[in-house]
């Protein structure tokens, strides 16, 4: 009988050494998040950081700051599309962008005839005149858009643990019958999770923080006007240097002192300031690219977003604090074709222009009829933050068009706490002097039966 009570007491105490994944048995779901809707914005509000989008058609924003420290937000505005036109030996910059349709002929030739191209008669002139009539704005302000704000929805993980929120704009209607062909067919998809998730990016493996709001710029049927012109100019095209295409996805990024004010008045001044940089700030405005710091407004200088830690980033700073916006991307973005299967990897790099305001550059490869998904991110960064060990591991579904990525994408990362290991210990050293207490007793209490006599 005390020796099945061993057994017993064994077996239960070795079942509770038996590793549980983190958080089971704490699943919380009320209280992880709240939404507020005021003065056309939507606030979602975590645990560690707000972010604000307007619910209105204006462009995609973010509006961020830390919950610990709201006297400082952080924006960031996407800006519209723009096609450039690069030559083999040229590096992508600002003023490689055309002003506009009216001033494309003359740039176009002047940068050409600086590559070593020599008109070789009026009527190649005239031919390029006349193909340039075909073409729509070289640049598609998402101002002359209306955009559509999804519902606000939940991410839920494998185990059914609420995990996050998901959400997106997508564009409904051009105002300018030019870009009737981009509607529908750019959604900006956006994702936020309660906890750090780990992702793999090429081959790395990079860590989305709590602070860190993740996007999905998918473009799609994008109408190129690098293929009009050269299909209207036919046999001509061969007498041009060779251009190579790019599509510019430009953004602003900003950070704002309350200063005593409504944080609303704030985010109203930048949503209704959409179509320009924000003076509105009394902060000095660095910016941290790699190993440099750059002053905002004290500088016209353009330059690459380097990689930090596995990702191109661009932190933004505020004199006296350890904490920091930023803005980062991954490398690398996908094309996906109707009607294949297969897909393809594309480089991807980033420029940044720090003059009056700070623009940033997302330059894309051409990419054809196909469809481009790339996941730009903005966020909070400290080094508290950032020493977090992630919690699920989130397996991208890389050619799905889902706002909300289904729960079989994120999977719980089992490990045993340090405190769980400190209990373990102490219940095995329980077990082994529980034994041998037992055993004693038996002994004893068997000696005692005997008969001496």
């Amino acid at each position: 009988m005390i020796r099945r009570k061993v057994i017993a007491l064994i077996v239960i105490m070795i079942m509770s050494l038996v590793p549980l994944p983190i958080g089971q048995g704490q699943i919380i779901d009320k209280g992880r998040y709240s939404i507020e809707e005021v003065d056309g914005w939507e606030k979602i509000i975590t645990e560690t950081i707000t972010v604000a989008v307007p619910s209105d058609s204006t462009i995609p924003m973010f509006i961020w700051w830390y919950n610990n420290d709201n006297s400082i937000l952080y924006v960031a505005k996407y800006e519209g599309l723009a096609e450039a036109w690069l030559f083999t030996s040229e590096q992508f910059s600002h003023a490689k962008l055309f002003v506009d349709n009216k001033g494309f002929t003359y740039e176009f030739i002047v940068r050409a005839n600086s590559h070593g191209w020599m008109e070789t008669s009026g009527f190649v002139l005239k031919k390029i005149n006349e193909a340039s009539n075909i073409l729509h704005p070289f640049f598609f302000s998402f101002s002359q858009g209306n955009w559509e704000l999804t519902p606000i929805e939940e991410i839920r993980a494998e185990d059914g643990t609420l995990v996050g929120l998901a959400f997106a704009f997508i564009l409904t209607d051009s105002k300018n019958s030019s870009f009737e062909f981009a509607e529908g067919n750019i959604i900006i998809r956006n994702k936020l999770f309660f906890d750090p998730v780990m992702m793999q990016v090429e081959k790395n493996e990079v860590i989305l923080s709590k602070a860190e709001l993740k996007s999905d710029i998918i473009i799609s049927n994008w109408k190129w006007n690098y293929d009009a012109f050269f299909g209207t100019l036919g046999e001509l095209s061969y007498e041009l240097p060779e251009i190579v295409p790019r599509l510019v996805l430009s953004s602003t990024l900003n950070i704002r002192s309350v200063d005593g004010r409504e944080v609303i008045d704030v985010m109203n001044e930048e949503r209704d300031g959409i179509t320009s940089v924000s003076s509105q700030t009394s902060l000095e405005v660095r910016i941290r690219v790699g190993d440099r710091t750059i002053v905002v407004g004290r500088t016209d200088e353009e330059g690459e977003i380097v990689t930090m830690n596995g990702l191109p980033k661009l932190e933004m700073l505020t004199r006296g604090r350890t904490m920091s916006g930023f803005f980062s991307f991954n490398p690398s973005a996908t094309v996906v074709y109707k009607g294949q299967s297969n897909m393809k990897f594309v480089d991807v790099e980033g420029v940044f222009w720090a003059a009056r305001g700070l623009k940033t550059f997302i330059v894309y490869p051409y990419f054809g009829g196909g469809t481009l998904m790339h996941d730009p991110s903005v966020g909070v960064s400290s080094p508290e933050l950032e020493s977090e060990a992630p919690k699920y591991i989130f397996k991208s579904p890389i050619a799905s068009m889902d706002i909300v990525p289904p729960p079989q994408t994120i999977v719980p990362i089992e490990m045993v706490p340090i405190f769980e290991l400190a209990v373990s210990a102490i219940i095995f050293v329980m077990i082994v002097a529980a034994v041998i207490v037992i055993n004693k007793k038996t002994k004893i209490e068997v000696l005692d039966g005997l008969d001496y006599h």
